[in-house]
């Protein structure tokens, strides 16, 4: 008993001491929960106001684009891999992904359903957030 009482403070005290990169893919994995409740809000509360992504769009576009998506369809994300770089200030998460669509989680079509996803961070008054994202098709 007394064992069970040390570890679960030792994980306690582990939890509470998370560094950026724990940080980071926690904010990543709140997003991502957010796509596949169909929340837009959720999924863009960790975009920066500066927040620059493919194609020039800004902030408000993503947003938009993700109220528009995932009106109309449920969305799976799944991760294959990551890896989060951190810099001071600045961090880069590289990430695969494979995407599902709405029936059954079925693949979406063609070769789009797996994606590689450049998302750069920044530290804005003690929170991450995404400044740039880049999909490599």
């Amino acid at each position: 008993m007394r064992a069970l009482g040390a570890f679960l403070l030792a994980l306690l005290a582990a939890c509470s001491r998370e560094g950026p990169e724990g940080r980071i893919r926690k904010a990543f994995e709140g997003a991502r929960s957010a796509v596949e409740a169909g929340d837009a809000a959720g999924a863009a509360a960790v975009l920066s106001p500066r927040f620059a992504g493919p194609e020039g769009m800004d902030r408000a576009g993503a947003r938009l684009l993700l109220a528009g998506v995932l009106g109309r369809e449920k969305v799976g994300v799944t991760v294959l891999s990551q890896k989060v770089e951190v810099q001071g200030t600045r961090a880069v998460q590289s990430l695969q992904l494979v995407l599902t669509g709405r029936v059954g989680g079925e693949l979406l079509p063609g070769d789009r359903a797996r994606r590689g996803l450049i998302l750069r961070w920044e530290l804005r008054d003690g929170t991450w957030l995404v400044r740039e994202a880049q999909w490599d098709y």
